[in-house]
């Protein structure tokens, strides 16, 4: 578990004015919300010890106001006699043994039909069941996708399938009602995979949870939204990707005690567009009762989401792009056509069935689920979407702060010019602050007991410079630089810091507790400041939140 920081997400995917997602609210590094855009994982580097459906219950009737639970009988299967043979409610499956000792995989297992012909851009389906033992020994791979982009540079990522509704699950051999970890991966909602190596699961795992890693549809496939989609799903449109990761959900808790799982202890968790997909979970009432807890990763302050409205007027663009008039031509397009096509922004939409309003709005109006959240950001997350941007002066940092506030001298004076040795610099911190570190803060100060954690830990390396960047704490996490498209030397020196992330992580998942140096924010504001070691602070980046929040256009 020793880990070297240079954080990557992703620039896959920009978003409207009026999208959700910090992976998604861009267009390219000329503005701050640019630089919140792509979400993704980050190439931060580490290295390791040991190297039914959503379909159904999204379409509700209705715009939903709050995330209330429903009542679920599940189907599950008892554990197994053999450890590496696992009898899930789709038919047997065959694993194998992890690099970790003691920690069994079972890699790309199908929770989904194949999103293809009429099953394309709607709703997933269950898997049909199988009779032959399913062999899950082997890589899986990604859904279809960009190529261009941060992430595609720095993360090794299979290649795409459209037969990519697939999950992998990690856990102790002797594993009995443990702790669940779900993670949903970034990367702007355009790109990533959960198969990627970088997020393998096995070190975690070895702390005594079960993880498990979610494929969902990215790009047009994913998230787009069409008036004949949505007359056709009968007014449920433009999440499918939120609904795989639903149906995702449901297979966990049908098929968790099979893996030595709780189902009954589910944790939520995802950085950039994967920490906003968990917002997405909070706020949809389709999602309630299969998860207990959430961690937000670097996904702002889950309070921007795509208005129908927005996401219908993207979707007239995105088909005259592609040349289609209706749906027929729109399942026989190509991927790497649907891909190809400019001007779409990946994202989740406000449709009034699968989500009505953002988590925060819920949680601003004491309509909060009682899910216990854990939400964060880094200290330098711009660092990573302004590489080769330059800001020549005052004059051009005003220009490019305008995109997000209506007074950029007032935003400006906030950030005094002599603490900051370039305009670029200042400007990075102003990104930071107003896409990340104060919505995360905020969202805190209206969610009951939430944990508000500040990650300032920098790798001895630091390669390029970029400090506690955008997803600097993936590798960390995970402990997997052998996923990353870099050939650095880990430092031992980073161990310890691997070990102590991965243990507040699943004392949380464990019992909502993340433990010392952690209180619930809205006791007495308190911040964890996660270093070298995790401390309670009162303050971060100045106390400048208050301002910037009332001078972002951001969430507006």
């Amino acid at each position: 578990m020793v880990a070297v920081a240079l954080g990557a997400s992703c620039d896959d995917g920009g978003e409207s004015a009026d999208s959700t997602d910090v992976g998604s609210t861009a267009t390219g590094t000329s503005d701050v919300a640019t630089t919140t855009a792509s979400s993704a994982t980050a190439a931060t580097v580490a290295s390791s010890s040991a190297t039914s459906s959503s379909a159904t219950s999204a379409a509700t009737t209705g715009a939903p106001t709050t995330a209330t639970p429903t009542t679920v009988t599940p189907t599950t299967v008892a554990p197994p006699a053999d450890p590496l043979s696992v009898a899930t409610t789709a038919g047997d499956v065959a694993g194998g043994p992890s690099a970790v000792d003691g920690v069994r995989n079972f890699l790309a297992i199908p929770y989904g039909e194949a999103p293809m012909g009429d099953r394309a851009f709607a709703p997933p389906e269950p898997r049909a069941m199988w009779e032959a033992p399913f062999d899950a020994t082997l890589e899986g791979a990604s859904c279809p996708q960009s190529t261009e982009g941060i992430t595609a540079q720095i993360v090794i990522t299979p290649d795409p399938d459209p037969d990519c509704l697939t999950l992998s699950v990690w856990s102790p051999e002797d594993a009995t009602d443990l702790p669940v970890m779900v993670w949903f991966h970034g990367g702007g909602f355009t790109a990533g995979s959960a198969h990627s190596q970088f997020y393998n699961g096995d070190d975690l795992a070895a702390e005594g949870v079960v993880v498990v890693n979610v494929n969902y549809r990215l790009g047009p496939q994913g998230f787009l939204a069409t008036s004949q989609l949505r007359d056709e799903q009968g007014g449920a449109v433009g999440n499918w990707g939120l609904l795989d990761q639903q149906l995702a959900l449901e297979w966990v808790r049908d098929n968790a005690a099979a893996f030595g799982g709780d189902a009954d202890n589910v944790t939520i968790f995802g950085e950039s567009a994967g920490g906003f997909s968990v917002c997405g979970h909070l706020a949809a009432p389709s999602s309630a009762g299969l998860f207990q807890r959430a961690i937000i990763q670097s996904g702002g302050g889950c309070g921007r989401l795509t208005s129908e409205r927005e996401a219908l007027r993207s979707g007239r663009r995105f088909m005259r792009a592609i040349g289609c008039d209706d749906l027929e031509c729109l399942r026989a397009t190509p991927d790497d056509e649907l891909i190809a096509a400019e001007g779409f922004n990946a994202g989740l939409v406000a449709d009034g069935e699968t989500i009505g309003e953002a988590a925060d709005a819920l949680a601003a109006r004491g309509e909060a689920s009682e899910v216990e959240v854990l939400i964060g950001s880094n200290a330098d997350e711009a660092t990573l979407f302004t590489i080769g941007l330059e800001v020549a002066d005052d004059a051009a940092l005003r220009d490019l702060v305008a995109n997000v506030t209506d007074d950029p001298d007032a935003l400006l004076a906030l950030y005094p010019s002599g603490e900051f040795e370039t305009p670029l610099a200042r400007y990075q911190a102003i990104s930071t602050d107003v896409s990340f570190t104060c919505p995360a803060l905020e969202f805190a100060s209206v969610w009951p007991g939430a944990y508000l954690y500040h990650y300032t830990w920098i790798s001895p390396q630091n390669p390029a410079g970029l400090g506690a960047t955008h997803g600097a704490e993936i590798a960390p996490l995970f402990s997997h630089p052998d996923g990353l498209a870099l050939d650095i030397e880990p430092n031992a020196l980073s161990d310890e810091h691997s070990e102590m992330l991965q243990r507040a992580w699943v004392d949380f998942a464990t019992s909502g507790n993340p433990g010392e140096g952690f209180a619930p924010y809205d006791d007495e504001a308190t911040i964890a400041r996660i270093d070298d070691t995790i401390q309670a602070v009162d303050s971060i980046r100045g106390d400048r939140c208050g301002g910037v929040t009332d001078l972002s256009t951001l969430n507006r």
